[in-house]
Parts: C-alpha cells; structure tokens; sequence
C-alpha cells in the first residue's frame, strides 16, 4: 500500500542528484510531486496527480518566484529543501562572490521556501519540512570554509524552524548527509565515488522519515559505511 495518496510534496534542487531522487522516491509512495530546479525552463506549474513528478523552474533565492510557485499548489504536506551549490578553495584563494552564493542558496533559499510552506502547513496543523544538510555543519575540512558557512547556517536556521513548527504538529527534519554520488563531486578528483552513498540511498531514508507521523527526527547525520571519505 502507497503510504503517501493524498500528499503533495515539493522539491528543490529537484533536477538531479538527491532532490531528483528525493521527488521519484515521494512519488513512488503514492504523493503529487512537483520537482522545482533553475534548470528546468516550465514557466507556470501544472498540479501533479498522485504518484506523479512535474518539473517546473524556481530560483530559490527570488522571494518573488517562491511565494508564485508555492501558491501553484493546492496544499503543501511536504517540503524538501534540496537546491545546494558548493565551491571549494583554501580560505586564502575564496571568493567573495562564491561565498554569497552559496549562502543565498543554502540559507536564504530554505528559509524563503520553509516560510512559504509553514504559511500553507500551520492552518491544516500538519506537514514535514526537510532540509537536505551536511555533516560539515559538524565537522571541519580544508578548502571547505564557504559551504561549511553555509551548511551550518542553514542548520542554524532549521533548529530554530524546529522550535517554531512544532506546536502547530509540524515536523522539521535537517538530513546531515556525508559523501553522496552527486554532480557536486564533477569537479574534484581524487575521491572514491564508489565508496559514497547514492542518492535513492537518502531519498528512501527520508521516505521512511516522512511516512512516521508518530515520530520526529530533527537532526540525524547519514554517512557512508565508510565513514568520512
């Protein structure tokens, strides 16, 4: 039995990587899913019927485009917080443009879509927010400093989301994912890719998360059987 008919579930960064496969994992539990990313070009959304994916175009950081996408939709159960950017550099080389961006995503981004979706989610008293995090948040790497910045503050902020929806029975969830098989690794040679976690591996975790209602996970870190890579 599909275990989330009657759901309707958004995601961003949904054009590849986890979010890609987070949008294909809600779908095959039964929920109406629309898959948002800079790369797709459709324009105004078609609602998904269950068990069905539509791809639509969001820029997570335009204030303006969230509040239209959002109010494309019916109703809001779940929200996954997927859009990411990462650029690494010894802190002595970064780039203050590099910085800004992946702050906008990764912070501005989840709070202007967490905002967005707890307006739809409070009336109705139910739905699950998840950000996908990085354990980074929680550990220390070289050439890391920017997206390390960004990861924490976006966990910062889920916390504190944590706190806030949690007495209209909303849930907020931060996935602290270690090494994933994703197009962030395109760039930097030398690491083991086979050794990573896929991302159906994350996507079915966080189907399992969000098909108990009778329980709520605020914070949990998924790494690789191999540990940090």
């Amino acid at each position: 039995m599909k275990r989330l008919i009657g759901k309707v579930a958004i995601v961003t960064g949904g054009s590849s990587g986890i979010g890609a496969a987070c949008a294909a994992a809600l779908a095959g539990e039964g929920a109406a899913v629309l898959a948002t990313g800079r790369r797709f070009s459709t324009g105004q959304a078609r609602v998904p019927a269950p068990g069905e994916v539509v791809q639509a175009r969001l820029d997570v950081t335009d204030e303006v485009e969230v509040k239209a996408r959002f109010a494309e939709l019916p109703q809001v159960d779940v929200l996954v917080c997927s859009a990411g950017v990462g650029t690494f550099a010894p802190l002595i080389n970064a780039s203050v443009a590099d910085l800004r961006v992946m702050l906008n995503v990764h912070i501005l981004g989840t709070m202007l879509c967490a905002r967005e979706a707890l307006r739809r989610m409070q009336p109705r008293r139910q739905g699950h927010i998840v950000a996908i995090g990085s354990h980074v948040a929680h550990r220390a790497f070289s050439d890391c400093s920017g997206y390390t910045a960004a990861k924490a503050g976006q966990l910062g902020l889920m916390k504190v989301l944590s706190e806030e929806a949690r007495p209209y029975g909303i849930r907020a969830t931060t996935l602290l994912v270690g090494a994933t098989d994703t197009p962030i690794w395109d760039d930097r040679p030398g690491f083991d890719r086979a050794k990573m976690i896929k991302p159906e591996d994350v996507a079915s975790f966080l189907v399992a998360l969000v098909t108990r209602p009778g329980i709520a996970v605020e914070e949990v870190t998924v790494m690789p059987p191999a540990g940090v890579l």
